[in-house]
């Protein structure tokens, strides 16, 4: 430990009482003092805060804080992230919006209070600091209007490449109560931002897994191929919303334009606001934003309580857990009792029942599925124009209807609104056999967002469908992250004949992900594929056991009964999963599970049944 007022090397000598913003801190007497307030800080803390004040405001790396707080010992980032916790808390400082320690993504911390030598008496020191907040309130001002008009052109790169990434914004409420109203926010302005022009937008998926990281800005750029970073933060409090965008250039990480929004928390200055960051940022990369006759700026709802409830629902329903989903159906009933006029509640209430009706929510299809349909064409005819729900119809016409000739119809309508609304009809197509078309579409979306995981992953499974189990793998691979990864890979390699990796993949997610029905299934394929029936077959007693008292798909089942060889009760259970209406009957002609039954009389009669004949 170190003498009391010592100086690190390479520092230069500090007075012995220093103010930050309104702390007295004594170097000699080892205390900081908030008026008459003794702050208990620890030493180590205390530490801390004399290299953030040595350096300040400039940024202080994480290996330096370390080298000058711990005297060069062997410590980890975790630790001195640990520390400057505790220093905060100590301060009564906020990391989500702090008064005296910022930290800067992946890089270090800087002091951003403003500091200052002490010795004046405390009613001259109040009278000085209220005229020093004062003039850098004012030269602030200045600043930033002259940098908003005469700030000068970001860099040709960045304007010619046009590939701008917008991380999720951060919930920076008191409660961190409003995520969900954030995640609003971040969707909202990627659509207005998508309008502009020689802009290639980043999709919100690509951006998802950097929700939260300390990776450096530069990096997250790299891996996404982003020229420009957008980050955010929403701030509600009563009545009131306070939204912070900044613009960064990635190759320098420098800021290209930056600002706070404050306004009330009503339906048109929302929208409004949203609208303004769009602009703002389209002229801080020199380019424009046009949505003349555009249903951006049309309000979705006049009601905040309706508004507040449908991004609470749409929250939930992409988690696509049966809770979620289910806590989704009752925020987005509400918003539409308040406003039966909300075209987008109504789809998304359509996905949150279709959903349902997946093995997302085990409950059966025909209980679900008629639902979506109802809320599908409730939003169509209040909004011709929703693409959301367009797409919604033609998936329930396939995945229920069967009806596939009308549901080609609505997705060619939905590409019309939405060129890049692909995936679905995709699908669509693979079920059909059209496998160029289905994979043409596929590319097409992924050439416009080549780092998104669920467009990787709608791509691997058309591949795997055609046949193409190697870029099946690739595609697989290069979405590591989503969770249907694992289990295209394997059973890819099961189309590859390749059993034993396909159970080493299967055992390793049952052990990572869960002893799910759907991983038990899986593994219990596998193993019988590999020859294996000591070991499938407890497996397959454990789903009957369990499918006793719980919903188990019935097409879940049936593919581990035929991998056994047991083809009557395999198709026993198809014909159940027939009656049921479930998704699974549109994958007939592709299904990997049905490999060595497609000359079966059960297997042809199915086909014609649900109309794939």
């Amino acid at each position: 430990m170190t003498n009391a007022g010592s100086q690190q090397p390479g520092s230069t000598t500090q007075p012995a009482l220093l103010r930050v913003d309104d702390l007295v801190v004594d170097l000699d007497r080892r205390s900081v003092r908030r008026g008459a307030e003794l702050l208990d800080i620890p030493d180590r803390s205390l530490r801390l805060l004399e290299a953030l004040i040595r350096h300040a405001p400039e940024l202080v790396s994480k290996d330096q804080l370390i080298a000058e707080v711990w005297d060069d010992a062997v410590v980890s980032d975790e630790t001195l992230a640990q520390r400057v916790r505790l220093l905060r808390q100590s301060l009564g400082d906020d990391s989500r919006n702090p008064r005296y320690i910022a930290s800067v993504r992946g890089r270090g911390y800087r002091l951003i209070a403003p500091t200052g030598k002490t010795g004046a008496t405390p009613a001259k020191r109040r009278r000085g600091t209220i005229w020093f907040i004062a003039s850098a309130a004012l030269l602030v001002g200045i600043a930033l209007s002259w940098q908003l008009t005469h700030r000068p052109a970001p860099d040709d790169d960045v304007r010619k490449a046009g590939a701008l990434a917008v991380l999720p914004f951060t919930d920076m409420s008191a409660g961190q109560d409003h995520q969900f109203f954030a995640d609003g926010m971040h969707e909202e302005l990627l659509s207005r931002l998508a309008m502009i022009d020689g802009l290639s937008v980043i999709s919100r998926t690509s951006v998802e897994r950097y929700r939260g990281t300390e990776a450096s800005l530069p990096d997250i750029a790299r891996q996404l191929g982003a020229d420009a970073v957008v980050e955010g933060s929403v701030r509600i409090d009563d009545d009131r919303l306070r939204v912070t965008v900044q613009l960064i250039d990635a190759s320098s990480d420098e800021h290209l334009w930056a600002a706070n929004f404050d306004r009330q928390l009503s339906m048109q200055d929302i929208f409004g606001l949203q609208t303004n960051v769009a602009v703002q940022i389209a002229e801080a990369l020199k380019l424009k934003y046009a949505n003349a006759a555009d249903r951006s700026d049309r309000l979705p709802t006049n009601d905040i309580e309706a508004y507040n409830l449908y991004l609470l629902g749409r929250y939930h329903t992409f988690k696509q857990t049966r809770r979620d989903l289910e806590d989704a159906v009752t925020y987005l009933e509400q918003a539409i009792d308040i406003d039966p006029e909300f075209a987008e509640a109504y789809a998304t209430l359509g996905w949150a029942y279709s959903f349902l009706g997946t093995g997302y929510g085990s409950r059966l299809p025909e209980e679900m599925y008629p639902k979506a349909k109802e809320v599908a064409l409730r939003a169509i005819a209040l909004d011709a124009s929703l693409a959301d729900a367009r797409t919604l119809y033609a998936d329930i016409l396939t995945w229920y209807d069967w009806d596939f000739i009308a549901a080609e119809r609505e997705y060619r309508k939905t590409m019309e609104l939405d060129p890049l609304n692909v995936l679905g009809y995709a699908l669509f197509l693979s079920t059909q056999e059209r496998h160029d078309e289905a994979i043409t579409l596929v590319e097409r979306r992924l050439a416009a967002d080549p780092n998104d995981p669920y467009v990787r992953i709608n791509a691997g499974w058309r591949y795997l469908n055609a046949g193409q189990t190697d870029k099946a793998v690739d595609a697989a691979m290069a979405a590591s992250e989503h969770s249907d990864s694992t289990y295209l890979i394997g059973l890819s390699r099961l189309a590859q004949d390749d059993t034993a990796a396909a159970v080493d993949l299967f055992e390793g997610a049952l052990e990572s992900q869960g002893r799910t029905a759907f991983n038990a299934a899986n593994l219990a394929v596998a193993y019988f594929r590999d020859g294996r029936p000591a070991d499938g077959e407890p497996l397959l007693k454990e789903l009957e056991d369990f499918a006793e008292d719980n919903y188990v798909p019935p097409g879940l089942l049936a593919g581990v009964y035929l991998a056994a060889g047991d083809a009557d009760q395999g198709f026993a259970l198809l014909e159940r999963a027939f009656e049921e209406r479930s998704r699974d009957m549109i994958f007939l002609r592709v299904d990997e599970m049905l490999r060595g039954y497609r000359d079966d009389p059960r297997y042809v009669a199915l086909l014609e049944r649900v109309g794939l004949q």
